[in-house]
Parts: structure tokens; C-alpha cells; sequence
């Protein structure tokens, strides 16, 4: 029942809103971000991260989508372990979250090893679900790989240096802030957008005169998807037929 009611409360919001993008925005990054199961607590948690991330910077949206406990639980990044790094979690960050898998997209399986070894260590308390108020997701240092991460040409060779003790959470920081210094992170990220709010099929000429333009505005605005998306509905291409 509780279920029931929380999905009846969603869609009353989506419904019932004023004339405004914003729950509509909530549904584009729960198709981006896929994520599922657990109690309702963790799903109203999540969904209230996706509602008062609309208007941000999308780095800040990974960064809190990373530690969010539906996703920690959903893709197994809370039961990764340093001796045996899950890379659940790993894939999907780059292959769905932000630089997905096109052709401009060349991440590699070692880089998903990489980004796996340094997420290691993101968890949340034992009994969470029991405790009242929100959930907090924490770090465990004692689980953390401190070595070294390599990542590929894709990533300019990058290496991001291990941690100790809480600095290891620090390391996250460097992985989005590498990730969206690829320039296809803007691209694939538009395309996104184009594809939920315009048109599904994106052929050259838009992949010229509107995806690109669209990802240098999501670049010099750091990463705000409402810039874009403001260009896009405000165009004269949305209104084609």
C-alpha cells in the first residue's frame, strides 16, 4: 500500500503541475539514470535527489546519484569490495550516465576496472531503512583500493592517485571531473535531451546545426541541463514538422 501510494503521488505531481518542465525533467533523468527496487523510503529519497537536481550542474547530479542508497544498493556498489571491486556501477556511469556508447565513445574495459577500484569504499549504515530520517550514505575508508588508478587515451591517460583514510573519497571528485572533460560527455548528454523532448532520430545535419551547439552551451554553463534544453524548445527547429 505504501508503495501504491508513493507511485500515486508521483504521477499526481507529474499531472497536476503548473506549466513548468520540471517533473518532466524529473522523468527524463529517471529514464538517464535508471535505478530500482528497495523500500519506498529509498525510492522517495531517490526521486526527491532527481526533482532538486533539475536545475543544476549534471556533475552535481552524478556525484549525488553515486552516493544516493537506491543506486549504491541498485548497482552493487555498496557490496563492492576492495579485494574483488564490483564494476556494476563502473559500466553504467560511463556507458549510460554520461559518455554512453557511440562511436566518439572509446572507454575502455580497463577503464571500467579503474573507475571500479575507486569507488570502492561508498556504503551506508547497516539498518538504514529502520532509521528515522533521510538515509546517509558514507564512506568506508577500511575498504577503499588505495592504489593507483590508470584510465585510457579516452581519458587522456589520466591516472588519479590513490588515497588513504577519508581522502579517498576525494578521488570521486577527480573521476567526474575527468569524465566530463571528454568532449562527448556534452555531446552524448544533448543527444539525450533531443531525443526525449524532440525528436527520436538524429541524423547528421542535426548532429551538426543542433547537438553541437547545444553541447558547447552545456559545456560553457557547467553542465546546467536547463541551458540547452532552453535553446532546443525555444528554436525554430523544434517547431518543424
Amino acid at each position: 500500500y505504501r508503495k501504491e501510494s508513493f507511485e500515486a503521488w508521483l504521477l499526481k505531481n507529474m499531472v497536476q503541475q503548473n506549466t513548468s518542465v520540471h517533473w518532466r525533467m524529473v522523468l527524463f533523468l529517471h529514464n538517464l539514470l535508471a535505478a530500482g527496487k528497495g523500500t519506498v523510503k529509498y525510492f522517495y529519497q531517490h526521486y526527491m535527489t532527481l526533482f532538486n537536481s533539475c536545475f543544476e550542474s549534471y556533475k552535481s547530479t552524478i556525484y549525488n546519484i553515486t552516493l544516493d542508497p537506491l543506486m549504491l544498493d541498485y548497482l552493487n556498489l555498496r557490496s563492492s569490495n576492495k579485494s574483488n571491486p564490483d564494476e556494476n556501477y563502473a559500466r553504467e556511469l560511463q556507458e549510460l550516465f554520461t559518455v554512453g556508447k557511440g562511436p566518439n565513445s572509446k572507454f575502455t574495459e580497463d577503464d571500467v576496472t579503474a573507475m571500479a577500484k575507486l569507488l570502492v569504499g561508498w556504503t551506508y549504515p547497516n539498518g538504514a531503512s529502520f532509521i528515522n530520517g533521510p538515509l546517509i550514505s558514507l564512506f568506508n575508508d577500511s575498504n577503499h583500493d588505495i592504489s593507483d588508478k590508470q584510465f585510457s587515451a579516452f581519458y587522456g591517460n589520466r591516472i588519479i592517485k590513490g588515497r588513504k583514510g577519508q581522502d579517498g573519497k576525494k578521488e570521486l571528485d577527480e573521476a567526474i571531473d575527468m569524465i566530463f572533460s571528454i568532449n562527448e560527455c556534452a555531446m552524448y548528454l544533448s543527444r539525450r535531451l533531443y531525443q526525449f523532448f524532440c525528436y527520436p532520430i538524429i541524423d547528421d545535419t542535426v548532429e551538426k546545426n543542433v547537438i553541437a551547439p547545444m553541447a558547447d552551451l552545456l559545456r560553457k554553463n557547467n553542465f546546467e541541463l536547463m541551458v540547452p534544453l532552453r535553446a532546443l524548445l525555444g528554436s525554430a527547429h523544434f517547431f518543424d514538422t
